[in-house]
């Protein structure tokens, strides 16, 4: 019988050090590229990219208490993933990870019927919202869950914090973890004393930044800590820039309220919307970082514009959000072109 890698899943083998799952001595548990991650923070980018069709193929065969993790700042990309399709027809808990990063003033109660209105429409069968806050309150639920002695199988899009949730379930640092997504590359059994857990490989996102950035800027683009809100009131035409990632343009009213919601590592600028392409094309990559990997400003940019009216969410994938209040104005946004935007009613 193969042995698989505890932290990631993968089978190991000592036959090419080239490839995924080698190790040195096959009576060792983890692989080369996860003691590497680990103990030296070293991931190679885009060394493993997820088959999500195998995934989902491999779900299908289990049996047990299926646990949909959602990144809240990535609501969106998990909400138009396959997994919204494959919860049509399995039942799931469904865990609100990353809550906690949210402003102290959220109301959790309004966050959760927010998103459990999102699913209805989608028509997911999810037994119950669990919305992570400060105090970890996802562990007594999970105690709660393993009470029928079935499994927990645990889902979601790739770096969402299924590994860290695992982690803290265990008491102990077993499953792999790192900011770059497609950390765990196979469905990963795990037996301890009080759970029985299927860990599962993180559906891979093309739309998401988190896919096309480097791994030191990762650190900055991903909130680690609880997010302090930007708040812009604009009077003329202006233009916000989030690093050399996003380009955002307001316009077309006197009076426009515009928050953003990202991680507070990550620089905002506001100039002049008529100053906006200058400043763009000559602090691209300097003052305007980080930058999107073989990214460059204009050509591989794309641009939306969106007739706004009211409040609402302008979702950046990988990124975050940003709330926009107005009576009526336009909102251009300029990304690079594989990223994901969408707009979405206000989630705060």
């Amino acid at each position: 019988m193969s042995k698989k890698c505890l932290g990631c899943g993968i089978e190991l083998q000592n036959a090419d050090k080239n490839k995924l799952g080698y190790i040195v001595d096959l009576n060792q548990n983890y692989c080369q590229r996860c003691f590497r991650m680990t103990h030296y923070n070293d991931h190679r980018i885009k060394d493993f990219i997820p088959d999500n069709e195998q995934i989902i193929h491999d779900l299908e065969a289990l049996q047990g208490h299926f646990i949909w993790v959602i990144d809240i700042f990535n609501l969106d990309s998990s909400l138009e993933s396959s997994l919204a399709q494959f919860y049509q027809n399995h039942e799931c808990s469904i865990i609100l990870n990353k809550c906690d990063l949210l402003p102290s003033t959220i109301n959790y109660d309004h966050l959760g019927e927010y998103v459990l209105k999102r699913i209805r429409k989608l028509d997911i069968r999810s037994k119950a919202i669990i919305t992570r806050g400060v105090n970890d309150d996802f562990l007594e639920v999970f105690d709660r869950l393993i009470g029928n002695s079935e499994p927990l199988i645990i889902t979601g899009v790739a770096n969402v914090g299924k590994s860290t949730i695992i982690n803290q379930l265990l008491g102990q640092q077993l499953v792999t973890t790192n900011p770059y997504p497609a950390t765990t590359m196979r469905i990963n059994e795990i037996i301890g004393e009080k759970y029985h857990i299927y860990d599962s490989a993180g559906l891979w996102q093309d739309n998401s930044l988190e896919g096309y950035i480097s791994l030191q800027d990762l650190k900055t683009v991903v909130p680690m800590k609880q997010i302090r809100p930007t708040v812009f009131q604009l009077r003329e035409s202006q233009s916000l820039a989030l690093g050399g990632l996003a380009r955002i343009d307001l316009s077309g009213d006197e009076s426009i309220s515009a928050v953003v919601y990202c991680s507070n590592q990550l620089g905002v600028h506001r100039s002049k919307q008529s100053n906006a392409e200058k400043l763009w094309l000559n602090n691209y990559g300097k003052d305007l970082k980080p930058i999107a990997l073989e990214t460059e400003y204009p050509k591989n940019f794309k641009h939306l514009t969106f007739n706004h009216k009211g409040k609402a969410d302008y979702y950046i994938s990988g990124l975050g959000f940003i709330c926009v209040t107005s009576s009526r104005c336009i909102i251009d946004i300029y990304v690079p072109y594989r990223v994901q935007v969408s707009k979405r009613e206000a989630m705060i």
